[in-house]
């Protein structure tokens, strides 16, 4: 079932209204935790509340965690995260606020711990978790080596909860090494547990977490033995359940719809590893798909999936003409690290190509790329003999580097000044004018919306502003097509806020005639190729020719600010994904594909479109 991203409020607002709304005499405990799609249900949570549909004048307030020694008013702190997100925008008494205190002195944590533990108990436990997961199944600060008996304590992070910190903190020697987490009894004894996870990157642990067996080894899976825990995911959290990869296993699929019975005979000829056009009624058999070919013989069934992918696959020739066209680019190298062998096709065919950056992508820039840009200027009006701007510069680069060595000095890192973000924010379009310049497109912008004014790795709310500040381009240039970064699995967010600004810019053409939009994915996922609707196919010099363009954001190189949960630096990531979507295509039994950028045109009516419109897509799991 899907469900929208509304439906997980409702729980909780049904939950806080039955217990708290009215009640004077009972209260209701809330258990709360941090990431994107929390944030996303704060801000529902405080609509609802301004609406005056839910009072919180009832209500406890505790946190999963806490990086320990950061201060409370520290902007990366846990709390910092929860009172800006909900606690100051709703009618909860301070007295009901019980976050744990990354002050307290280590000789005194013991007593503080036992006293939080006390407290929840007393309580009568936590009524509502709402909990986002951990690529490895943490809960808070609790992971694989924790025991289930564990109490409230201090605790040293582990590996990953040092990467998923990283977008917060920028760079690793800023991230806390120690952290306050909530204990697991208080965790696994909660009355109802909203469980979120959301990405491609989570989509294991949802699998584990969902299908796999009881083990203290992924704490998250003792959550199958509370009858009271909902898994909320998105499209592709779900991409690796049974019934996301083969749905036949375990229900009765509607083979009237092409898109399934081509989904199963290419899973079929994936798991075999062989051709679609050699796959036999054992191979059916074996795997569940008697229904499909009682009601498809397989030479039909073979030749027309192999049919509908063959159609989808297109060389430069066929790709548009005279066209005009947008490029959205969620950052300044979204376009040439997802879509850069197609632009450049698009530029050869005679189509006037505009790139717009959505971002500035500042909170991708390390601060040493801004000691050497203002070392730049200032070696530059000392070599050219121009006192007065070396004069101008210099005071400049001293009163920056001042600020950039108290951050380095700092123990948990600060919030860049405006100068600091300024200067990032000409590094990234620096190194967008030069990629742009690669690609010989006719022309390029630079927007500035609000959506990404936050100074922080959680990003600001969608606003009308935001949605005006599209439409006004694609009024002003008119275009027959666009492209749009249509993968929602970016650790941060970003690409989901701004496609959903471009599909609520579209609405304002009412019925009337549109330019196409076409989504592009490559950085962080790939389209499967059912849902895709074209391959455009590259060549190996194609690719070559993409990753120099790459290679124009220097400052992305070798180890990006936020290089994402892979690891990889993204020309990396990029080129994996174009050769094994080639490889797919070849396993499949098209031959004479190197690599391959897929796209998928926006409708509608789609279930991708539901997810953007939602703001974020539940699949509902019990």
């Amino acid at each position: 079932f899907f469900f929208f991203f509304f439906q997980a409020e409702d729980g909780i607002r049904d939950l806080v209204r039955s217990r708290g709304l009215g009640d004077v005499y009972k209260r209701q405990v809330l258990a709360l935790d941090t990431g994107n799609a929390v944030l996303d249900v704060y801000r529902e949570l405080v609509a609802l509340h301004e609406a005056n549909k839910i009072d919180f004048a009832n209500t406890m307030v505790f946190n999963l965690y806490e990086y320990y020694e950061i201060s409370k008013g520290h902007p990366f702190s846990v709390r910092k995260f929860i009172e800006d997100g909900l606690l100051n925008k709703i009618n909860v008494k301070q007295e009901n606020i019980h976050l744990l205190d990354s002050t307290i002195p280590e000789a005194k944590m013991d007593e503080y711990t036992k006293k939080y533990d006390d407290t929840i108990k007393a309580l009568g436990g936590i009524d509502i978790l709402l909990l986002g997961v951990g690529n490895m199944g943490h809960m808070g600060l609790n992971g694989p080596a924790s025991p289930p008996d564990a109490k409230t304590r201090l605790v040293n992070l582990d590996k990953w909860a040092l990467i998923s910190s990283i977008p917060d903190f920028s760079e690793f020697k800023f991230i806390p090494k120690r952290g306050l987490t909530m204990g697991i009894p208080n965790i696994f004894d909660s009355k109802r547990v909203l469980f979120i996870a959301t990405g491609d990157h989570k989509a294991e642990v949802v699998r584990k977490t969902v299908e796999g067996s009881v083990t203290s080894d992924l704490l998250v899976t003792h959550f199958q033995r509370n009858p009271n825990a909902t898994v909320y995911i998105d499209e592709a959290a779900s991409s690796r359940l049974t019934q996301t990869l083969t749905p036949w296993f375990v229900c009765s699929v509607d083979w009237t719809l092409v898109s399934n019975r081509a989904r199963a005979v290419c899973h079929l000829s994936e798991e075999l590893q062989k051709p679609i056009s050699e796959l036999e009624t054992r191979d059916f058999l074996q795997y569940s798909l008697q229904t499909l070919i009682k009601q498809y013989p397989i030479e039909v069934l073979t030749k027309e999936v192999m049919s509908m992918l063959g159609k989808k696959i297109v060389s430069q020739s066929e790709l548009p003409r005279g066209k005009k066209v947008i490029i959205f680019s969620p950052h300044p190298d979204d376009d040439i690290i997802s879509m850069g062998g197609t632009l450049l096709k698009l530029v050869a065919n005679g189509n006037s190509v505009h790139c717009i950056y959505m971002t500035p992508g500042t909170n991708a820039v390390f601060d040493h790329e801004v000691e050497k840009f203002l070392f730049n200027r200032v070696n530059f009006a000392r070599s050219i003999n121009d006192e007065d701007m070396l004069r101008k510069d210099q005071e400049h680069y001293d009163r920056v580097m001042k600020f950039l060595k108290e951050k380095s000095e700092s123990k948990f890192g600060m919030k860049d000044t405006d100068d600091v973000k300024l200067i990032k924010k000409l590094i990234r379009q620096g190194e967008g004018v030069s990629t742009c310049s690669f690609c010989n497109v006719d022309g390029y912008e630079f927007l500035d919306p609000p959506l990404y004014r936050s100074g922080k790795s959680k990003k600001n709310p969608l606003s009308k502003e935001d949605i005006d500040i599209v439409w006004d381009v694609l009024v002003r240039h008119q275009p027959d097509l666009v492209y749009a970064a249509g993968d929602l699995t970016d650790p941060n967010g970003t690409h989901r806020l701004c496609l959903r600004a471009i599909t609520k810019a579209f609405e304002k053409y009412g019925e009337g005639s549109k330019p196409e939009l076409w989504l592009y994915r490559g950085a962080w996922q790939e389209f499967h190729p059912v849902d895709a609707d074209i391959f455009v196919t590259m060549t190996k010099d194609d690719l070559l020719q993409k990753r120099d363009g790459i290679f124009r954001h220097q400052s992305q190189k070798d180890r990006p600010p936020q290089p994402g949960h892979s690891g990889k630096e993204f020309w990396q990531s990029s080129e994996e994904r174009n050769l094994g979507t080639a490889k797919r295509l070849v396993g499949y039994g098209f031959e004479g594909l190197y690599a391959i950028e897929g796209f998928k045109l926006y409708r509608k009516e789609c279930v991708l479109t539901e997810v953007i419109n939602a703001t974020l897509s539940l699949f509902l799991v019990h």
